[in-house]
């Protein structure tokens, strides 16, 4: 048996973590019992361990069952990325488990372990691919003084634009507490001052009219019942002449929500009343608005 030796403290649930894939990004604290143990677990040589902790209370579809082996069982067990280590506490990110959760070992994630596991990825949703060759390209345009990214999840693409653009202030807004808890948590540990995370729907937008330069929507339209009221509600926050960037998945690579081609994408946003432009990348429909009359 396993003796407790930490325990973890985010802003994770049961409800977050089913998002297993978006969640590696995250912070976590690790609070060991005994303060001297920080310097006996984590050493200057190591920069990935094997944290094993209590597992995930929730069972993931059969696609996804190396989750379910991997923190779902008897014990869970994650390879973190070590962020700092200070006084009685460590912070990593990667580590799979909720707040509260208790940790019963550490050990170096070795170059031995790194050839051994070669193999073995973390599974990637369906979309990873095209974030990842999408919005790197994207980032970089996203400017304003005051800056809106909808759809926020654990913040990873709202601390870059706020990283991006230090002088802006940068607020991320999400459905769940514990997103845009964690969210915090991460910029908090990062040291990036500039961003805010709130709860709010997209619907319903916690701003007031005209108070917004800029806007970004990743992979979050295709989610909504009613895209175009949404899509009045961003406007309303935007300035006039502000912008709106949206990424949306093509109707031949993504299998649930609406199955919209680039036009009907690009006509969605004509009828609101922005002047768009819609451009193909790597199976995503990149739309670029701006508010105008």
């Amino acid at each position: 048996m396993f003796e407790e030796i930490g325990s973890i403290r985010n802003e994770a649930d049961e409800t977050s973590l089913q998002i297993l894939a978006l969640f590696r990004d995250s912070i976590s604290e690790i609070r060991l019992r005994e303060p001297e143990s920080v310097s006996m677990y984590f050493k200057p040589e190591y920069s990935h361990y094997m944290v094993v902790h209590t597992p995930l209370n929730i069972q993931y579809p059969e696609k996804r069952e190396e989750w379910s082996l991997r923190f779902c069982r008897d014990v869970g067990v994650s390879v973190v990325e070590l962020i700092v280590a200070e006084n009685s506490s460590a912070y990593v990110s990667g580590l799979m488990a909720v707040n509260g959760s208790k940790v019963y070992a550490i050990l170096p994630f070795t170059a031995i372990d790194s050839e051994k596991v070669g193999k073995a990825k973390f599974p990637e949703d369906r979309m990873a691919g095209v974030r990842a060759q999408v919005l790197p390209l994207l980032l970089p345009d996203v400017k304003g003084a005051t800056i809106l990214d909808i759809g926020s999840g654990f913040g990873t693409l709202t601390l870059e634009i706020a990283k991006n653009n230090p002088d802006s202030k940068v607020y991320g807004i999400d459905l769940h507490d514990s997103l845009t808890g964690q969210a915090q948590m991460n910029a908090e540990v990062l040291g990036v001052p500039n961003v805010e995370f709130r709860t709010g729907s997209v619907y319903a937008l916690p701003f007031d009219g005209v108070s917004v330069n800029a806007a970004t929507c990743f992979f979050m339209l295709h989610h909504l019942e009613d895209i175009k009221f949404a899509l009045f509600e961003i406007k309303r926050v935007l300035k006039m002449g502000g912008s709106l960037m949206a990424v949306e998945p093509l109707e031949k690579h993504h299998h649930h929500g609406p199955q919209l081609s680039e036009d009907a994408w690009k006509e969605l946003f004509e009828d609101v009343g922005f002047e768009v432009k819609a451009e193909s990348r790597g199976g995503a429909v990149v739309l670029k608005a701006v508010k105008r009359g």
